[in-house]
């Protein structure tokens, strides 16, 4: 009966069936969690950890399909399994760490198309980040205090969880399909504060971030309606003037990007709602925030004026995981630069192995590095911070830093959502990479901007 009411409704409102059984399961998270606040919140733990098991096991059956059931309860087995038997040592979370990328990634191979396809790869990237950090956290268990960094030691673990508590973390239904990350030291300490504490109801909140959510997916809905993922591909497209190109191209890239934003923020209001967004209280004001699953910083992302106000309002969760166990353990490296690259090229094999997450991951790496350098120049320069204390001229620099986001960010973007080379090369052409010679030009133009800007340096 459910089979059919889905399937009618993906037919009446155009959508697929795959996609629209995703939403609704991550829509389920909302009647689930009122459930659980109402009955099982001051439950025993082993309860607790119970009900996050079969409602998220059962959600993942009934909307991605048995596959994703199977290959989840796999890695999750297969991880504990490592780390009892070894003893959560260097060697376990190194075993770990290759088994959940590598089944991720053969996955990604025996499922392979040319588009996005909604298959059981989908929640075991979230799963395959997760069980990464839970046997590095086991790891940093084994170490001393003093040889951890904050980080390692707001996540570390002192012994292996058991095999229901990894299971109930891996499948909390706030979290399977698209994230956000959270260590299974703040699951257990959310599910203690259930027990023990009585928090403001952050239903209301979680509602609201829900209804922000729906005003980008239809904003996304409507939007591709006139700019679909494949317009960059249409003679259209290349038939434009400058100006009218950059505005739809934006626009583009702007209408993509905003389903990304409407399915973290159906997560984040379900996470609210359940509590394990609680995120300590404001010293300020006194009130409790409600933000620690957030993955999104809206008025950041939406204002940005800087690529790097991108990196710091987009995908939080997943940012703060790669720079917690990828970056910040790279540091044996030696250089900040290796391990950026480390971690962009650790994030695109986690995304899959089409080359175009491996381009705009490299040009991601390109534009930070530029604009790094060309930040570190401008604040230090009189004439710009002259600039920037006349009210018009701080104005002036934000419209120009925003125009300049605007711009040049579908021309980063572009080969994520087409993934192939023989898609994205055509309107790379169209466009006459124009992102790489803007930034690429930077290494040339460098020395004579530094001089325009920086006073001479004093001679001895």
């Amino acid at each position: 009966m459910s089979a059919f009411l889905v399937e009618a409704l993906a037919s009446k409102t155009g959508t697929p069936e795959s996609g629209l059984r995703l939403i609704l399961g991550q829509l389920a998270g909302y009647p689930i969690f009122l459930i659980h606040r109402n009955y099982f919140k001051k439950s025993s733990e082993w309860t607790q950890h119970l009900f996050f098991l079969t409602t998220g096991m059962f959600m993942s059956w009934w909307a991605i399909g048995e596959e994703a059931l199977m290959h989840s309860c796999i890695c999750v087995i297969a991880t504990y399994l490592i780390l009892r038997s070894l003893g959560g040592n260097f060697t376990a979370a190194m075993i770990c760490f290759i088994l959940n990328l590598s089944y991720l990634f053969i996955g990604y191979i025996c499922n392979a198309s040319r588009d996005y396809d909604i298959t059981w790869t989908m929640p075991q990237c979230v799963i395959c980040l997760r069980l990464i950090g839970l046997a590095m956290d086991v790891y940093d268990g084994t170490k001393k205090e003093e040889e951890l960094s904050r980080d390692q030691k707001a996540g570390r673990l002192t012994e292996v969880p058991s095999l229901v508590e990894c299971l109930s973390h891996s499948f909390f239904i706030g979290g399977y399909f698209v994230g956000p990350q959270f260590s299974m030291r703040k699951f257990k300490n959310y599910i203690e504060v259930n027990r023990t504490q009585d928090l403001p109801s952050p239903v209301a909140f979680g509602f609201k971030r829900l209804a922000i959510g729906w005003v980008y997916m239809i904003g996304h809905l409507i939007g591709s309606t006139f700019v679909p993922e494949a317009w960059v591909q249409t003679e259209n497209f290349g038939q434009m003037n400058f100006l009218a190109r950059t505005f739809w191209f934006s626009l583009w890239a702007k209408i993509i990007l905003s389903k990304y934003i409407a399915a973290w923020l159906f997560a984040e209001g379900s996470c609210i709602i359940s509590g394990i967004a609680y995120n300590g209280v404001d010293e300020a004001t006194g009130e409790v925030k409600w933000n620690g699953m957030a993955n999104v910083k809206l008025r950041v992302y939406e204002g940005a004026h800087k690529f790097q106000h991108l990196i710091d309002s987009f995908n939080i969760n997943t940012n703060g995981w790669a720079a917690s166990y990828i970056y910040k353990r790279l540091r044996f490296l030696n250089n900040k630069l290796y391990s950026q690259l480390g971690t962009l090229l650790f994030l695109a094999v986690w995304h899959g192995y089409h080359s175009g997450y491996f381009l705009t991951f490299a040009n991601e790496l390109l534009v930070m590095q530029v604009e790094k350098e060309f930040v570190a120049v401008w604040t230090k320069s009189p004439k710009a911070q002259a600039l920037h204390e006349h009210p018009l001229g701080n104005i002036f620099c934000k419209v120009v830093g925003y125009l300049y986001v605007v711009t040049l960010l579908p021309h980063c973007f572009l080969p994520f959502p087409l993934l192939k080379f023989d898609k994205y090369w055509g309107p790379l052409w169209e466009t006459r990479f124009i992102m790489y010679i803007i930034f690429g030009s930077w290494f040339l133009v460098r020395q004579p901007v530094k001089s325009f800007l920086l006073p001479p340096k004093k001679q001895d």
